[in-house]
């Protein structure tokens, strides 16, 4: 490489550096802790009454992002279908919580199935690859309450196999197709088919007795904006009106244009997540970046409803005229539990070891994505460089390098925030027990009963 082309080189990537992430504005952080700081007294309540270390869970909080959600995407749809993702977060509270608003429930195992039939649920939309036999039979024989979203060939057929050996059953088995764009990456193959092999798809599933197709679904993931659907309702659009008879476009019902909506916080990142932190780490593992924190901004859910309904118009029919359904889960879930940690210990000054690990979590979350760590005992707006570690016997059990707060001590209540997006779901019980919920219903705290297995029910 000569000079010349090593200049523009070297040029390039110092701007992809600089334009990949921006500074998180410290104003976007103390206007989010400010608003936790309003539920300061429940926490430190919750805390003192109940224990520690535990989730809790707040639903008012929920009932307030999906009303939010499903308003937003009213006023710009006809007919807007809300079914949360349960994998963000399987607590049945608020999988309950969701069914009392009159929402559905998005699953993709049979213990989610399960879960959801144990709870009453009446609208069940069941995605993921894999499904199982098991799996299979159980969402024939709720029929009623079920539809299966296709992830190929090899599923259909292993379904109308299953219905011919079964017992009649009192009705259809409702199925919709999972389809794919080339967004997926590396993963591509995993989920759902491509789109010129949904049409026959269609016409095998309505030659199969005991079938009743009606939909077409796809999802894109962590959507800092509505692009990446828009760009699929696109393809989706185009392929039906060049693949499927028209007189086969009654069968369709509905359009499912999945979840991956990010919530309006955007993503909150340490230097080490970052293109410059990751060339930094690899060059010089020991470097420390000390307090800085950046952004990746998302859109307002105003803006994926408005947008995604106006791509959906001017695609025409038949889409225009589908139902649309979606599986929001992260930006559901994730303002609606908090975990609680008390400080037990303090080591030189700059250390403190709290009573929960990040088994909690599920994994080492707090090594890339910034989580603004709040000292409930005593808060301030301003950050304090502190090493927060966890009580697990691992050097990887750090919760943060910073905490907001006038000083730390041992007995402190600390507050591990948002952290109700795929963080329950992963937790595990590594070296330390799983944490108690705490239900706070906006007047009271309930101690959640443990979770039990729900293979088997609803059969």
């Amino acid at each position: 490489m000569g000079r010349s082309s090593f200049s523009r080189w070297a040029v390039g990537v110092l701007r992809l550096l600089r334009d990949r992430e921006k500074t998180l504005p410290s104003w976007v952080v103390e206007k989010s802790i400010h608003d936790l700081l309003a539920e300061r007294e429940v926490l430190l309540e919750s805390a003192c009454l109940l224990g520690t270390p535990q989730y809790f869970f707040d639903e008012p909080s929920l009932s307030s992002c999906l009303d939010r959600f499903h308003h937003a995407f009213s006023e710009h749809l006809n007919r807007p279908r809300l079914f949360y993702a349960v994998k963000s977060n399987s607590y049945p509270g608020i999988a309950k919580h969701v069914i009392e608003k009159g929402h559905g429930l998005d699953v993709s195992s049979g213990y989610e199935l399960s879960m959801a039939l144990s709870l009453g649920c009446g609208r069940i939309i069941f995605s993921g690859p894999g499904k199982t036999e098991e799996e299979l039979r159980l969402a024939a024989r709720n029929h009623d309450k079920v539809t299966v979203l296709l992830d190929s060939g090899g599923e259909l057929q292993r379904l109308a196999t299953l219905l011919g050996e079964i017992a009649p059953l009192k009705g259809p088995v409702k199925v919709g197709f999972r389809t794919r764009g080339l967004h997926h990456g590396i993963w591509e193959k995993k989920f759902g088919v491509a789109l010129d092999e949904v049409a026959p798809l269609l016409r095998k599933a309505l030659s199969t007795p005991g079938l009743e197709p009606g939909g077409i679904q796809f999802h894109t993931s962590w959507n800092m904006g509505p692009d990446a659907q828009i760009k699929m309702i696109k393809m989706v659009g185009s392929n039906i009106r060049k693949g499927f008879p028209e007189n086969s476009w009654r069968f369709l019902k509905f359009l499912d244009i999945g979840g991956g909506y990010w919530p309006e916080s955007g993503e909150w990142l340490n230097p080490q997540n970052t293109l410059k932190g990751k060339l930094i780490q690899f060059f010089h593992p020991e470097y420390e970046s000390g307090i800085k924190h950046y952004h990746r901004p998302s859109k307002p859910i105003d803006h994926f409803a408005r947008e995604i309904s106006t791509a959906l118009t001017q695609e025409g029919k038949p889409l225009s005229d589908l139902e649309i359904w979606m599986e929001p889960g992260r930006w559901i879930s994730t303002p609606a539990m908090h975990i609680l940690l008390k400080v037990v210990d303090k080591k030189d000054g700059d250390v403190v070891i709290t009573d929960g690990g990040i088994n909690l979590l599920g994994w080492e979350r707090p090594l890339s994505e910034f989580i603004p760590i709040i000292n409930l005992t005593r808060p301030s707006l301003k950050e304090r460089p502190l090493r927060i570690f966890g009580s697990l016997c691992t050097p990887l059990d750090i919760w943060g390098t910073s905490v907001f707060g006038e000083g730390v001590f041992p007995g402190d209540i600390l507050l591990v925030p948002n952290q109700g997006a795929y963080t329950y779901s992963l937790r595990q019980s590594f070296i330390k027990p799983i944490a108690r919920v705490i239900h706070y219903d906006g007047s009271s705290f309930q101690e959640a009963e443990p979770e039990t297995s729900h293979s088997g029910s609803g059969q």
